[in-house]
C-alpha cells in the first residue's frame, strides 16, 4: 500500500508538471505593450523593443494574458499592471519574474532585442507544407498568425543531416490564394526567403555582401524605363523561433524574380516571350559560355541552367534562344580570338557596366561559388533588345570563407575565373580591361574603400552583439555538425574578416587592378596614341561619370581641353 501511495503521488506530480509547463510557454507575455516570444530551449522570453530603449532604465508594465498574472519583476511588485523599473536594458540581460496560473506559482525570465522576432509554426521538409508565421517588431508593424506554406531551400542546406534550415515562404489567404505582404520597408509580395547562414561562421556574409553589391553596382541598362528595377535582393536580419525553439539569426530576404528586376511580362494571349530570367544552379561548361551543350525548348534546364521566368510549368515550350545567342557569340569570339575586334558586339549582348561591376565585386570578396553558378541572367524584353543582365545570389562563401572549415588566402591570384565573358573582358579585350581598371579605382574612393568595407561588416556584428543576438546564436549553434563541430564566435570571425579584407585590397591594388604605366595620351591603354583615344575622351564627356584616365592635361577635369591635348600629341608625331 505504501508503494501505491508513492506511485500515485508521482503520477499526480508528473501531471501537474505537464500541466504547468505549457501554461507558461503557451501563454502570452507583454512588456510595455510589446509581445514577447517564449524559447523553450532556454526557457526565456524574447521581446523586440525600440533600439532607443537600450542603455536606459525603462519604467513600464509587464503583464500576462488573461490566463495568468505577472506578480513580480526583478523583485519589484508588478501585480495588476503596476509600473516596474527595468534597469540598464542591454543585450542578453535577463529579467526574472514570478507569476501565477490558476493559483499555481510560476517563475520565468525575459530579455530584449531590437531585431524583429519571427515565429514559425509547422512541420516542414523538402515539399511545401502549411504553417503559421508571426512577425514581432519594435515599431508595432508586426503581424500574427499569418497563414503560409513553407519548405526547405538550398542544395546543401536541405540535406537530411543539416539542422539550421533555409526556407521558402509563400503567404496565403485563408482560402489558400496568394497573399502579398510587406515587411520592414521591403517590397510587397507573397514570396519570401529565410537564409540562416548555415555554414557561415560569421552568419551575415550573404546579407552584408549583397548590400555591398546593391550599393556599388550601376543601374541596369533599362533603368531610365524602369526606375524601380532592383538588381539584387534586399533583406533584413531577424531572429527566428521555430515551433517554440530559438533558431537564431536569419536574413529575411526578397527573391530575385521578374517583379524585382521589372522584366516585361509574358504575353499569355499570343504566347509572346518578352522578359526572361535564368538561374545558374550548377557549374557547367554551358554556363562558362565556352562549350555550350545542346539545348531544347522542351526542357526547363540547359545543362546546369534553369528557367526561372516565365515559369516552365506554366509556359512551355520555353525559349532558350536569347541566352543561347549570347553564349554562342562568346564562344565564337573566343574561338577566333576576336576580343579586341568584337567589343561592340559584346556590349550589344551584355550589360557591360553591370558585368564589369560583377567581375570587380566577386574578385574583391573572392566569391568562388558565384563565378559560374549562383547567379541569374535576365533579359528585360527580348522583343526589344537581347541584352543580358547578371545578378549575384547566395554569397555565403566569400570574404575568406569557402566552407565552414575552409579558409581562402586573401592573396590568391584571380586564377579561378572560368566565366568566358568576364575572363575575356578583363584579360583579352584591351578596351574593356582599361574600363574595368578605371572602374575599380573609382570604387576604391567610395564603396570599396578598405576602412568602409571593414566598417560595413563590423557595424553589423556590433549590432548583433549589442542586442544580444550574437550570444544567443553562439549558444544555439556552437559545436553543431552544420559547422563541423566548430565553436561559433562571431567576434573572432570578424577579426579574421577584417584582416582578410585589408590584405585582400592591398593585394588587388598591387597585383590585379594596378594602373598600367601608359604613355601620355594613351587613354585606352592599347600602347598607341591615336584617334581611338580621342574617341574615348569624347565618350567619357558624354557619360555621367567620366573616367580619371581621360584627364590627360592634369587639371583634374575632363573637358574639351583633354581632347585638344591628345590631338596635339598625335600631330607632334
Amino acid at each position: 500500500m505504501r508503494y501505491s501511495h508513492t506511485i500515485r503521488f508521482l503520477v499526480i506530480l508528473f501531471v501537474l508538471v505537464i500541466a504547468i509547463t505549457p501554461a507558461m510557454s503557451g501563454q502570452g507575455l507583454s512588456v510595455g505593450g510589446y509581445r514577447a516570444v517564449h524559447d523553450k530551449l532556454s526557457d526565456t522570453w524574447l521581446c523586440s523593443v525600440p533600439r532607443e530603449r537600450f542603455g536606459t532604465t525603462w519604467e513600464t508594465t509587464v503583464v500576462g494574458d488573461s490566463a495568468w498574472q505577472v506578480l513580480t519583476v526583478n523583485g519589484h511588485d508588478a501585480a495588476g499592471g503596476a509600473i516596474v523599473p527595468l534597469e540598464d536594458i542591454s543585450g542578453g540581460k535577463l529579467y526574472p519574474f514570478t507569476a501565477s496560473h490558476d493559483g499555481m506559482p510560476l517563475e520565468g525570465q525575459f530579455t530584449f532585442t531590437w531585431l524583429p522576432v519571427m515565429e514559425v509554426e509547422g512541420d516542414f521538409g523538402s515539399e511545401y507544407a502549411e504553417g503559421r508565421v508571426s512577425l514581432n517588431t519594435a515599431d508595432g508593424t508586426g503581424k500574427r498568425g499569418m497563414l503560409a506554406k513553407l519548405k526547405w531551400r538550398g542544395n546543401h542546406s536541405s540535406h537530411p543531416n543539416r539542422h539550421k534550415r533555409n526556407y521558402h515562404i509563400k503567404f496565403l489567404n485563408e482560402d489558400r490564394s496568394k497573399k502579398d505582404r510587406s515587411f520592414l520597408g521591403l517590397r510587397k509580395d507573397n514570396h519570401w526567403k529565410l537564409d540562416g547562414g548555415q555554414v557561415d561562421r560569421l552568419r551575415v556574409r550573404n546579407r552584408v555582401c549583397t548590400d555591398l553589391w546593391l550599393d556599388m553596382s550601376r543601374p541596369v541598362w533599362y533603368a531610365a524605363e524602369e526606375s524601380k528595377a532592383v538588381n539584387g535582393s534586399r533583406g533584413r536580419l531577424v531572429e527566428v523561433v521555430l515551433n517554440g525553439a530559438y533558431e537564431g539569426i536569419y536574413n529575411l530576404t526578397e527573391p530575385i524574380d521578374r517583379k524585382q528586376l521589372k522584366l516585361v511580362k509574358h504575353d499569355s494571349i499570343d504566347n509572346v516571350f518578352h522578359g526572361q530570367m535564368w538561374y545558374v544552379k550548377h557549374w557547367c561548361r554551358t554556363a562558362t559560355m565556352s562549350v555550350p551543350a545542346l539545348w531544347s525548348n522542351d526542357s526547363a534546364t540547359w545543362d546546369g541552367i534553369e528557367v526561372e521566368y516565365p515559369d516552365f510549368e506554366e509556359i512551355h515550350p520555353t525559349d532558350w534562344s536569347t541566352l543561347f545567342d549570347a553564349t554562342e557569340l562568346v564562344r565564337r569570339i573566343d574561338h577566333m580570338g576576336l576580343w579586341d575586334l568584337e567589343g561592340d558586339t559584346l556590349d550589344y549582348y551584355f550589360d557591360m557596366p553591370v558585368m564589369e561591376d560583377y567581375f570587380i565585386f566577386i574578385v574583391v570578396i573572392q566569391a568562388l561559388d558565384n563565378e559560374t553558378k549562383n547567379m541569374y541572367y535576365s533579359n528585360h524584353d527580348k522583343e526589344h533588345h537581347p541584352r543580358l543582365v547578371m545578378t549575384p545570389w547566395d554569397l555565403d562563401f566569400s570574404t575568406g570563407a569557402l566552407h565552414s572549415s575552409v579558409q581562402v588566402d586573401p592573396e590568391r591570384p584571380v586564377d579561378w575565373i572560368a566565366h568566358m565573358p568576364m575572363y575575356g573582358m578583363f584579360n583579352l579585350s584591351r578596351r574593356h580591361h582599361a574600363e574595368v581598371i578605371d572602374r575599380y579605382w573609382q570604387l576604391r574612393q567610395t564603396w570599396l574603400d578598405t576602412d568602409s568595407l571593414v566598417f560595413r561588416f563590423q557595424r553589423t556584428i556590433d549590432d548583433l552583439e549589442d542586442c544580444g543576438a550574437a550570444a544567443r546564436e553562439e549558444a544555439r549553434w556552437s559545436g553543431d555538425s552544420d559547422l563541423n563541430g566548430h565553436t561559433l564566435d562571431l567576434s573572432a570571425e570578424m577579426s579574421y574578416v577584417e584582416d582578410w579584407i585589408r590584405r585582400r585590397m592591398s593585394y588587388l591594388d598591387e597585383h590585379v587592378f594596378a594602373r598600367p604605366h601608359n604613355a601620355t595620351g594613351d587613354v585606352n591603354h592599347d600602347g598607341e596614341v591615336n584617334m581611338a583615344d580621342v574617341n574615348c575622351v569624347i565618350n567619357d564627356l558624354l557619360s555621367d561619370s567620366p573616367s580619371a584616365a581621360s584627364d590627360q592635361n592634369g587639371d583634374s577635369e575632363v573637358t574639351i581641353a583633354d581632347i585638344n591635348f591628345i590631338i596635339d600629341i598625335i600631330l607632334e608625331h
